[in-house]
């Protein structure tokens, strides 16, 4: 008589559709799993006496049950980000119910990156979530080595205990554009932030695949991303000669360019036409409206959150990156 394999954490989670982190939380009563996916776990646990072994009680033990935010920006600097904020709301929210703790770290100075590392090793954070990660940047370049449970966003690299959430810059960027074009514009500037974030550019591939085809003038400005640069190069622009189309890749730098315009009494979209990024408040109460590409900020913390916590859960979990498409409001500033 042969004898039965025994049941796995494994088992369980491919029976219910659903990742062994999730067994693991159902098992050790830990909230953010629904209640009807939860019965069917219990169901399944029951059915197959599936206790658990000292490898699944072991994901259980030595956790702080605590996740790591880290934003390269001083703290004054993330609280008036236009989207910092909502992100921070829209990966704490879920992490809570999950019955996590959320600590904020600001700046990826080397003495932080120490302090990070040192969190990750004492079990003060049992995991992170990078948004706004670079490829040169150091903490990514630690958190492999050590082997810390990470997720960035905005940054699309994939590693060992390593994810990504982003959404589609390339793709909006490219359909700004080509409506621009498809209006008739023939020079179009991009006024785009630094390219070693990775957004930028993505962003900025988006523009020139949009180039690609067009018998048209395209230029590309790489600038800070803020109101008093959007000034300084909206009064250069006026000075320089007008372009058709100002593609700009955060509304705030596109405040900057329609108050130039409107000092030098250029109306738009008549003459110029604008665009931003980001979808703020400010977007919508403009004048005129300004059309804006919108990130869906909540889609993309709650898929970080999940992301980590299963990988925290299951150290051999190799987790699905996760791609959100992104919606270009159409608003005055354009025809």
């Amino acid at each position: 008589m042969t004898s039965r394999k025994p049941v796995t954490i494994r088992d369980i989670a491919s029976l219910a559709g659903v990742s062994p982190g999730t067994v693991s939380r159902v098992m050790n009563g830990k909230p953010g799993v629904g209640a009807d996916t939860r019965a069917r776990i219990a169901e399944l646990i029951a059915e197959h006496g599936f206790r658990g072994d000292s490898n699944a009680r072991q994901l259980s033990k030595g956790r702080s049950d605590s996740m790591g935010i880290v934003f390269p920006l001083q703290v004054s600097e993330v609280v008036i980000h236009p989207v910092y904020p909502e992100l921070l709301g829209a990966i704490s929210d879920p992490a809570q119910r999950a019955g996590y703790d959320v600590s904020l770290f600001t700046t990826t100075a080397a003495e932080q990156v120490e302090h990070i590392a040192d969190a990750f090793k004492r079990r003060r954070v049992d995991g992170l979530i990078l948004p706004a990660a670079g490829g040169d940047d150091p903490l990514i370049q630690r958190v492999v080595a050590e082997g810390v449970p990470t997720v960035l966003i905005g940054h699309r690299q994939q590693g060992p205990r390593m994810s990504w959430v982003d959404c589609s810059h390339d793709d909006a960027i490219f359909e700004v554009t080509t409506r621009h074009l498809a209006r008739g514009a023939r020079r179009l500037v991009l006024l785009n932030g630094p390219k070693r974030i990775s957004a930028y550019q993505l962003r900025s591939d988006g523009f020139w695949r949009a180039a690609g085809s067009a018998s048209a003038a395209f230029e590309e400005r790489e600038l800070e991303m803020s109101y008093s640069s959007g000034l300084k190069v909206g009064a250069e622009l006026v000075e320089e000669g007008l372009p058709d189309a100002v593609i700009c890749c955060a509304d705030s730098t596109a405040a900057g360019v329609l108050e130039q315009l409107t000092k030098a009494g250029v109306t738009v979209p008549d003459r110029v036409e604008v665009s931003g990024f980001d979808d703020t408040d400010y977007a919508s109460h403009s004048s005129p409206a300004l059309t804006s590409v919108r990130m869906p900020l909540r889609e993309t913390g709650e898929a970080a959150v999940r992301l980590l916590l299963d990988m925290i859960d299951d150290p051999a979990l190799e987790p699905e990156p996760r791609l959100f498409p992104t919606t270009v409001m159409r608003r005055a500033s354009t025809t």
